[in-house]
């Protein structure tokens, strides 16, 4: 199974990377990837592991010095994700969905 979730953080330069930085800490120890600048697909094993990424993602945004959004989707089983990719994307989204 796997869940999408995209942030963004009102803020510049080094702020920007500090706060990145402390959200993708959230995305530590699983299986994803980047297709776009900050949109993530990830794999996890359990409800209760996508409860903690959600948790710890929402204790970043709280805590930040700058405005800082995201939104995740629920747990998903395959699907397909069509777009405008490289196509080694595509191989790595397949890894994370399947």
């Amino acid at each position: 199974m796997h869940f999408i979730v995209s942030w963004d953080i009102q803020s510049e330069d080094k702020e920007w990377d500090k706060i990145n930085s402390q959200l993708l800490e959230c995305l530590e120890g699983y299986s994803w990837v980047r297709p776009l600048s900050t949109f993530y697909i990830v794999r996890v094993p359990s409800q209760e592991e996508w409860e903690g990424v959600k948790e710890n993602l929402q204790a970043v945004a709280e805590s930040s010095t700058a405005k800082t959004y995201f939104v995740i989707s629920p747990l998903m089983y395959g699907g397909q994700y069509d777009g405008w990719l490289p196509k080694t994307a595509w191989s790595k989204i397949r890894e994370r969905t399947a």
